[in-house]
């Protein structure tokens, strides 16, 4: 008999309890998305700006009157590079607008939330306070 009571106990304490989510979302706040679009942004000013700086080597690299046949490969291969790392600064672009676009979304509000609970007439809701954060995704 005193088992039997222990596991109806146990059983509903584990009915009446809520626990947190086994998978929770990523919820970031309004200055992760900024602190986040304020990186990239940084990100993609530093390959843009070697990007062309890699360019203008480049080409007075491979362009001298001088230069041989080596040098100019050299300065065109210089000059590639420069150019990869220039059209690689696009998506973090991209992605510093998508995030700071996000950071301006986000919301916060105060709300009453519901939760069930067991009492000796059955099951009842309780009220409790929240605070919701809201992300326009």
């Amino acid at each position: 008999m005193k088992k039997i009571a222990i596991c109806l106990v146990l059983l509903f304490i584990a009915a009446s309890s809520f626990c947190q989510q086994t998978n929770p979302a990523n919820r970031y706040t309004r200055e992760d998305y900024l602190k986040k679009s304020k990186n990239q942004k940084t990100g993609a000013w530093v390959l843009l700006g070697g990007g062309s700086a890699l360019i203008l080597i480049g080409v007075l690299v491979g362009d001298r009157k001088e230069a041989s046949f080596d040098d100019a490969a050299t300065g065109g291969i210089i000059a590639a590079i420069g150019i990869l790392s220039a059209i690689g600064s696009v998506p973090l672009f991209l992605a510093s607008a998508r995030n700071k676009r996000k950071a301006m979304n986000a919301s916060a509000s105060f709300r009453f939330e519901r939760i069930p609970t067991f009492n000796q007439t059955g099951f009842n809701f309780r009220q409790y306070p929240s605070i919701l954060v809201k992300l326009n995704l």
